[in-house]
C-alpha cells in the first residue's frame, strides 16, 4: 500500500525546480566556511527538498505504519549512540522493550534519546543524579533496572550481550 501511494511523487526534478525557485539567496553558515554561493544554494535546495519529501512520505503513512517507523527509528538511535557501552546497553534494551512501549512511554523515551550519550549512560548507571525532567519517567527507571539486571560489569555478560547485539 505504501509504495503505491509514493508513485504520486515520481516527478522529482519538477519538485526540485519548484523548491529552488522559492528559496531566498543562501547565507553562509558558520559551520560551512569556504563553500561557494553555488554550493550553498545546492545544499539549501537539497535540504529543503529532502525535508519536504520526508514530510510528504510521512503524511502518506497510516497511523500504524507511522508507529512502526517511529519504533524502528528509536531502536536505531539507541544502537547508534557512538559509544560502544551505550550502544550495547541502550540498543539491547530498545530491541527488547521499544516494540511494546505505550505511546506515552515512547514520548518519554524520545526525551531521553535527545540527551547527550555520556549523560544518558551516567544517568542509567547511577553515576550522575537524574535531572528533574527525567525523574518521573518510568522508562528511565526501567532502563536503570535493566542495567543492574544485565550485569554488564561482568566480562562474560558484557561479551555475551555484545555478541548478541552484533557489536563484535
Amino acid at each position: 500500500m505504501f509504495f503505491r501511494s509514493v508513485s504520486k511523487f515520481r516527478n522529482v526534478s519538477q519538485l526540485v525546480r519548484n523548491f529552488s525557485q522559492q528559496l531566498s539567496p543562501p547565507h553562509i553558515p558558520a559551520a560551512l566556511p569556504g563553500l561557494s554561493e553555488e554550493q550553498l544554494k545546492k545544499i539549501e535546495v537539497t535540504d529543503k527538498f529532502l525535508r519536504t519529501k520526508h514530510k510528504l512520505l510521512d503524511d502518506m503513512l497510516s497511523p500504524e505504519e507511522r508507529d512502526i517507523v517511529r519504533r524502528k527509528r528509536m531502536i536505531y538511535r539507541s544502537k547508534q549512540r557512538g559509544w560502544l557501552e551505550a550502544d550495547i546497553l541502550m540498543g539491547s534494551w530498545a530491541t527488547k522493550y521499544v516494540p511494546t512501549l505505550t505511546s506515552v512511554e515512547l514520548d518519554d523515551y524520545d526525551v531521553l534519546l535527545d540527551e547527550e550519550t555520556i549523560d544518558i549512560f551516567n544517568y542509567i548507571t547511577g553515576k550522575d543524579p537524574l535531572p528533574d525532567h527525567l525523574k518521573s519517567k518510568t522508562v528511565m527507571k526501567r532502563l536503570q533496572q535493566y542495567a543492574i539486571d544485565t550485569k554488564l560489569s561482568e566480562p562474560n555478560d558484557y561479551a555475551t550481550l555484545k555478541r548478541e547485539q552484533n557489536l563484535t
